[in-house]
């Protein structure tokens, strides 16, 4: 059985150029974007709310780097500096949970979605090792580095979820 990573080095070592690179990262976060705000409208706790709609937001802003690349063929003017930290921290208060419970579907919900930004992240990544100059190179570099923030984001509110889970 293969690895997701392995998986993803295929499908990047069997892209025909830059772009048919775009168009699947496109495609990929359209289908991200529509993952998170289902998940929004579903959740009823205010904390997955906040956190799916914050991350259905990034894949529109990332969304936005990549059709603007595609279309001018230039380089979108963005800065390929990923704030540390990012600036989303959702408050985690379990008396605003329905019975102070957490869900399993929540957690497997949380754990697809990390699944899927570190997918994200190898794919560009790779894009990135296989880039044609430096600024497309810079320019995956910074969408993979994205990706893994998002990825720590959730893993942390997973690890919060499931304290909270073990304590109870």
């Amino acid at each position: 059985m293969k690895s997701a990573y392995q998986d993803t080095l295929d499908e990047v070592k069997n892209l025909k150029g830059i772009e048919e690179a775009l168009a699947l990262a496109i495609e990929r976060e359209i289908e991200a974007r529509d993952f998170y705000m289902q998940k929004a409208a579903l959740m009823e706790d205010p904390r997955f709310k906040q956190l799916y709609k914050h991350l259905a937001d990034e894949e529109v802003k990332h969304l936005g780097y990549l059709t603007e690349y595609r279309d001018k063929k230039e380089l979108p003017a963005v800065s390929t500096e990923v704030p540390s930290g990012q600036s989303f921290s959702p408050e985690f208060d379990p008396a605003r949970t329905k019975g102070g419970e957490i869900t399993l579907g929540d957690a497997g919900i949380l754990l697809a979605a990390m699944r899927h930004e570190r997918k994200s992240e190898d794919f560009y990544s790779e894009l990135a090792k296989r880039a044609e100059d430096e600024k497309q190179k810079d320019f995956f570099q910074m969408l993979s580095r994205y990706e893994r923030g998002h990825y720590e984001l959730i893993d942390s509110y997973l690890e919060e979820v499931t304290r909270f889970r073990m304590q109870t």
